[in-house]
C-alpha cells in the first residue's frame, strides 16, 4: 500500500545508493533515478546531493525520509490489521541472522514456518552480528537472531537457543593446548 515512488527514494535514502536500492527493489537503476526525478518534480525540490558517484542527502531529502519512515511502519501496520480482519497472516516478514543461524538453525523453523503461513512472505537478511544490529535499527528487518554478545542499548535482547562448541582431536596426541578469551 506505500506509495511505490516512496518505497523507491526511502530505499535510496536508507542505502545512499541509486545502485543498491535497485537490487533491493528488483528493478534497474535507470527505474530508480527515474522515480527519483519524479518525486523531485513533484515536489520541487532536490532530495540528494550528487558528487561524482556518491550521493548525500538534502534538507528536504531529510524530512522527505522522516516521513517516508513513518509512512512505511503505518502501512506495515494497516495491512496486518486488515489481514487479522480477514483472519489470515499476510504480508512480509523481513528476518535478519547471523551466519551461522542462518545456515544451520533456521531451515527447519522458517520451513514450518511456511507450512504454516503460506501467504507471508519472507525475506531474509543474512550476515555478521554487527550487520544484522544495524539493519535492524535502520528498521530494514523486524527480528533479528545474532550469535554474540553484543549489547547495544538500543536493541532488546531475548535468550532464543543455547549453543555448544565442542573439541575434538585425535586420541594419541600427547600435548593439546587451546585457549579461549
Amino acid at each position: 500500500m506505500f506509495d511505490y515512488r516512496l518505497k523507491v527514494f526511502d530505499t535510496v535514502a536508507r542505502r545512499l545508493s541509486f545502485t543498491k536500492a535497485a537490487e533491493e527493489l528488483c528493478i534497474t537503476q535507470p527505474a530508480v533515478t527515474k522515480h527519483i526525478k519524479e518525486l523531485e518534480k513533484q515536489f520541487r525540490l532536490r532530495l540528494f546531493e550528487r558528487a561524482g558517484n556518491r550521493i548525500a542527502l538534502t534538507q528536504g531529502g531529510l524530512m522527505v525520509l522522516k516521513h517516508t519512515s513513518i509512512l512505511r511502519d503505518i502501512s506495515k501496520q494497516l495491512e496486518y490489521e486488515i489481514s487479522m480482519l480477514h483472519e489470515s497472516r499476510r504480508g512480509t516478514l523481513n528476518l535478519g541472522a547471523s551466519t551461522t543461524i542462518a545456515q544451520y538453525v533456521l531451515p527447519p523453523l522458517l520451513a514450518r514456518f511456511h507450512g504454516i503461513y503460506q501467504d507471508v512472505q519472507l525475506h531474509m537478511l543474512n550476515t555478521n552480528t554487527e550487520q544484522i544490529e544495524q539493519a535492524l535499527l535502520r528498521k530494514e528487518i523486524e527480528p533479528g537472531i545474532i550469535e554474540g554478545d553484543s549489547k547495544r542499548r538500543e536493541i532488546n535482547y531475548t535468550p532464543f537457543a543455547r549453543d555448544e562448541i565442542v573439541l575434538i582431536g585425535r586420541k594419541k596426541k600427547k600435548y593439546l593446548s587451546i585457549s579461549f578469551k
